[in-house]
This record gives structure tokens, sequence and C-alpha cells, in this order.
């Protein structure tokens, strides 16, 4: 099952397919961790410092249609796990009061990241609307939640619902997989940003507005089913570290279906995105160099229909 794996990176290659009731334009909360780490420092500027300054400049140019709430955990003047509030109600985004808001905001309290995202999900009416939530967390939650459960209920229930997460500053492989599996089971997006320039990549790639995916083709007649196809995937066959793998396949696609990464000779993926209707997917190469292996794999069993091995240098 895809849960077990051990899973540094995740980013999800495109959205899931759209269907006749799906708006293209979702309601849309911003969750800002504004628990006492965000004071922690990234090339000598503190974290909170550098997520006012990419907001304020993103929501100055972004051409959207979506309406934008802003929500932030950690915030108040006590320590206790209580600290969730809405700053910002679900509303046509207004810059000057998104940066204000996002300008007011002290760090201070602990992490309540799942009672925070919980909130977040049933104030857009996520089982009934069109509904996203963009998460900035630099740590998992420490007060007792469990996002696993709560990934698995939102992915499971929500209508048109999904959770984009970026684990700002975020080392640990184990706490990017905690973080990544809210996105994998919402087929939103996961970003580990390690830097200003990522986290202002990742926060536009997930605020901007979707276009509504185009609907498969219907198979002509006599054509092979996707299950009688020949899998295929292809990449470069070598890249720097941390770099952008660009990947196509042929074969299978859709739920249950995905493209990993491994290092050659061990069977934990690293990292791994859906295989989507569009033959298309992105990772995001490790920083150790040496070979590793690209899989086209199922869920449900395991199988791996092709791979690819590439080098990391």
């Amino acid at each position: 099952m895809l849960k077990r794996l051990t899973i540094a990176t995740l980013v999800a290659a495109s959205f899931t397919g759209a269907t006749a009731q799906e708006m293209p334009y979702p309601d849309t909360i911003v969750i800002l961790d504004v628990s006492n780490s965000m004071w922690g420092q990234v090339d000598g500027v503190s974290k909170i410092e550098i997520a006012r300054t990419v907001l304020g400049e993103l929501v100055r140019d972004l051409e959207t249609d979506s309406e934008f709430g802003l929500m932030a955990y950690g915030q108040g003047t006590t320590e206790g796990c209580e600290n969730i509030e809405m700053v910002l109600p679900v509303g046509p985004l207004v810059a000057p009061d998104f940066s204000a808001a996002v300008n007011s905001l002290t760090p201070h309290g602990r992490t309540p990241l799942v009672a925070a995202v919980d909130q977040a999900a049933d104030s857009l009416q996520y089982q009934t609307r069109s509904a996203r939530i963009v998460l900035v967390s630099d740590g998992v939650e420490n007060c007792g939640g469990d996002l696993g459960a709560l990934a698995d209920r939102l992915g499971s229930n929500g209508l048109d619902f999904t959770a984009h997460v970026i684990a700002f500053d975020v080392l640990d492989a184990g706490e990017q997989a905690e973080l990544g599996y809210l996105a994998a089971q919402t087929g939103g997006l996961f970003v580990s940003a390690e830097s200003t320039a990522e986290l202002k990549t990742a926060l536009q790639s997930m605020m901007g507005d979707m276009e509504t995916p185009m609907e498969p083709e219907a198979a002509s007649e006599g054509s092979m089913p996707d299950e009688m196809m020949p899998a295929t995937i292809s990449a470069p066959e070598m890249l720097a570290p941390r770099s952008r793998i660009e990947i196509t396949y042929s074969g299978p696609m859709g739920d249950g279906v995905f493209i990993g990464l491994a290092k050659t000779g061990e069977n934990d993926v690293i990292a791994v995105a859906p295989a989507g209707e569009n033959g298309r997917a992105q990772l995001i190469a490790p920083r150790e160099p040496g070979r590793y292996e690209l899989r086209y794999f199922t869920q449900a069993d395991g199988e791996v229909l092709a791979t690819q091995m590439i080098e990391i240098r």
C-alpha cells in the first residue's frame, strides 16, 4: 500500500480528472504555520519573514477568479494547542488586506496542524462544494492529531477537495512523508521548499487557477484497452541533485497507478507521483548522488509495470 512507503518527496504532476460538477476556481484557504519554530532561519532570514514577503509579493501579482481566506495556527499569546485563527474569511482576494493579515502574524505556539486543516475543510463545506487548501508548515503535528486518518477522511469524502502541502525547511524524510500523505490522498501537490525561491514557486503553482482538464478521448473501435497496452517510462538518464525529473509514460493511468523513485537495489520508494491521464509526471531528484530506479507501478498489488535507471551526479 502506498501509505507504507518511505516517501521523501511527493510531487503530483496533475490534478485528478474533473467531473461535470467540478468548478475550476475553488474557494481556497491558505493555512500558515505560525508556530514558534517559524522564527528559525533559512539563509539568515527567519521563516516567518520569508513567508510574509513571498505571500505579499505573490498576491500582489496573482490573477485569479478563486476566493481566498487565511488561517493560522500557533498565533496567539499562549503555548497551547488551541491557537487556531481564521485571520481572513474566504472572499475576493484583496492583495493589501491579505498582505496586512500575514504581516500581523507573530509565531508563538505549538503545531495543531490536524485541527487547523479539519476546521478549514469544514469551513469550506468541502463535502458539497469545490474547495482547496494550501498548507505551509515547517513541521508536523505536535498536538496529538492523526494526520493520516484525517487525510483518508478528506480524500474519501470530498466532492472536489484538494489539499496542497508545502514542507518549508522540513529536512526529515519521515516528516516529509507524513505531510505528503495529506496531499497524496486528496490529489494535491506536495513540495519540499528549502529556500525563498522554492517557496515562491510552490505557492504560485498551488494558488493559481486550475484549468479544467480535458476529458480523455474515447478509444477508437478496435483499439487496445489500457490494461493490455505495454507500459513504458522515459526520463533523462542523468540529472543534477535536487533537479526536476520530467517523466513521460504510457500504459495504465489514473487511480491506483503511480510513478516512483527508489535507490538501486532497495525496495522503499523515496519519491512518488500519481500517474495521471496526461502521461506526464514530475519528481524532484534526491540530494545524494548515485544510481536510482524510476518505477511505474500499481498500488493494489505493487506490480512494477516498467522501470528506467537514472543517475544523479
